[in-house]
Formats: C-alpha cells, structure tokens, sequence
C-alpha cells in the first residue's frame, strides 16, 4: 500500500500545481491529453486526473492482493520515478521559461 499512496501523493501534487500555475499563467499543461480535458474545465480537468489515479491504484492494489505482491510493488517503484521524472522534465524543458523567462 505505501507505494500507491506514493503515487496518488504525486498524482494529487501534480494536480494541485498544474491548477495553481496554470492558472495564474505560469505553466501550461505538456500532456496534449489532459491539456485539452482542461480547456474544457478545471472541474472535468480534476475528475479525470483523479479517476486516472483512483483506476491505478485500484488495479494495482488488486494485482497485488491476488496475484504478485512483489511484481506490484516494483511496478509501483517503478510509477513513482516515473511519473517524478516526467514531473521534472517538463518542468525543465517547456515550464522553465514561464518561471525564469
């Protein structure tokens, strides 16, 4: 369970970042996916990002309980660098010009 608490954790810091900087022009959204969910709304923007983790966390604490506890829990490693690396790169290469100009 830690590790998928890990991950809604970042998920949910992701989310809360992408509102604020977004939304007072610091940032754009680098997912083309969730960019546009977002131009639709901050409400559907929110719905999905949080269906999105609750589906990951749902299926893989099922995977984990009833299949392969360790397989889950590498792939959980795995998810939280993952989406941490992500995280950072876009941060680097597209958002830093909205910080430092």
């Amino acid at each position: 369970m830690p590790v998928n608490a890990a991950v809604f954790i970042v998920g949910l810091i992701d989310l809360v970042t992408t509102l604020i900087w977004v939304g007072t022009g610091r940032a754009i959204e680098v997912n083309p996916i969730m960019a546009a969910v977002l131009q639709a709304g901050v409400l559907l923007f929110i719905l999905v990002k949080l269906s999105t983790l609750g589906a990951y966390v749902t299926v893989m604490e099922w995977y984990r309980r009833r299949h392969n506890p360790a397989f889950a829990r590498i792939m959980g490693n795995f998810t939280v660098c993952a989406y941490l690396c992500v995280y950072a790169a876009s941060f680097c290469c597209v958002n830093h010009t909205y910080f430092f100009g």
